[in-house]
């Protein structure tokens, strides 16, 4: 008994060792990058090893916890430490895993449950929303297959709007148009045509009326763009600058004690084997479109 304890102390040391070094590599990466025009950084969580396999996907929250998809797993974790508390390894329903859905992408949060975007990439035949119980992770045994003609490519992202009872989806390369689903029905209700195309979409969240989506762009950018969902006009929220190495995912947002949106972005790392969720705050320059 006392050998067994002894070994198991050895290898949290071990462990915790490996993680304090990738968390310095990490940091190296990220030392001297531009800061971000039209928004400031004012916090970060960075997630390694195990942690990083839960959260390198989508991204949500409902005011107390962050919910993350890694690509087969989901993730809780408390605000504001960021420490994941909760996991779930196997979230992808026997039924879909059966037609191929190998991916969970984007999230979205609703009245006590997970909203997931599931796929079955590279075939891209079955785009799906997966509703999972955000108190436990556990699958609610609920889902909605979207309609495939309209996400050829997967489906990355969805988004929310609470307020109208609305679940918006678009294809990932080049959208000009947003897909609109009944929240209660999940039954295509319209398509809002864009003022321009958006790219490379990995994640998106509502605040105040306006659609904000981060974009996995191929340059050093990475921008926030924003789309006000009465009409389509596109706009340019922030610019990251994180550079091009660095593979942009979800994002989420939430309200400070102004009623501010705080930014939520979640990216993979350069080396892809970290995620770090970076926290952005509209500078005076920013300003909501």
């Amino acid at each position: 008994m006392y050998i067994f304890g002894t070994s198991y102390v050895i290898f949290k040391r071990l462990i915790a060792g490996i993680a304090a070094i990738m968390m310095l590599i990490v940091a190296a990466d990220e030392k001297n990058k531009p800061l971000p025009d039209g928004a400031e950084i004012i916090g970060k969580h960075t997630y390694v090893l195990y942690d990083y396999y839960m959260s390198s996907q989508g991204v949500t929250n409902d005011g107390e916890f962050y919910y993350f998809s890694g690509k087969k797993n989901l993730g809780k974790a408390d605000m504001k430490t960021g420490k994941i508390s909760r996991i779930n390894t196997s979230p992808i329903p026997k039924e879909l895993k059966s037609l191929g859905c190998n991916h969970i992408g984007g999230l979205s949060y609703y009245n006590g449950y997970i909203y997931a975007a599931v796929e079955d990439g590279p075939d891209y035949l079955h785009p799906y929303i997966v509703l999972y119980d955000a108190k436990t992770l556990a699958y609610s045994g609920i889902y909605y297959e979207l309609p495939q003609e309209l996400h050829t490519e997967g489906v990355p992202w969805c988004a929310i709007d609470t307020e109208n009872g609305y679940l918006y989806t678009a294809e990932w390369s080049n959208a000009v148009v947003l897909n609109v689903f009944d929240l209660e029905t999940m039954k295509l209700v319209s398509t809002l045509p864009l003022s321009e195309p958006v790219d490379r979409i990995q994640g998106a969240e509502i605040f105040d009326g306006i659609l904000y989506l981060s974009s996995d762009e191929e340059n050093d950018s990475k921008r926030i763009f924003s789309i006000d969902i009465k009409n389509g006009k596109v706009d340019v929220a922030f610019s990251r600058n994180v550079g091009s190495e660095i593979e942009a995912e979800g994002m989420t947002i939430y309200a400070d004690e102004n009623d501010q949106p705080v930014f939520c972005v979640l990216d993979r790392g350069a080396r892809r084997e970290s995620s770090t969720l970076t926290l952005y705050r509209l500078s005076q320059s920013g300003q909501i479109k």
